[in-house]
């Protein structure tokens, strides 16, 4: 599984044959949110489009930390913003970090 971004789009690969494609500028919402798995947590970032789509990724994802570096050069994210995905607690509510 991994993710790929650019300044237009981000793209994420689920496996072999499935990738979901959005374009920045569609996107409405970016929240995040934490799930206990074995052996502890995963992190999610949920990106949610003017279409309706839905992207996920995860920090269990390749490209995980390149994306954290490059969501606040495209949207304007507040100064703490991965302070607040950090602090999440898992099956906690979502944490919105950006809404258009």
């Amino acid at each position: 599984m991994d993710i790929y971004f650019d300044e237009e789009q981000l793209s994420v690969k689920y496996d072999e044959d499935i990738d979901n494609t959005l374009l920045w500028d569609d996107v409405t919402r970016i929240a995040a949110y934490k799930v206990y798995a074995y052996p502890g947590e995963v992190t999610f970032l949920v990106f949610d489009t003017i279409g309706g789509e839905t992207i996920e990724a995860s920090d269990e994802m390749s490209g995980w930390l390149e994306l954290l570096g490059g969501l606040p050069n495209i949207f304007g994210l507040a100064q703490d913003w991965l302070d607040q995905v950090i602090d999440a607690e898992a099956g906690g509510d979502d944490v919105v970090l950006y809404q258009k």
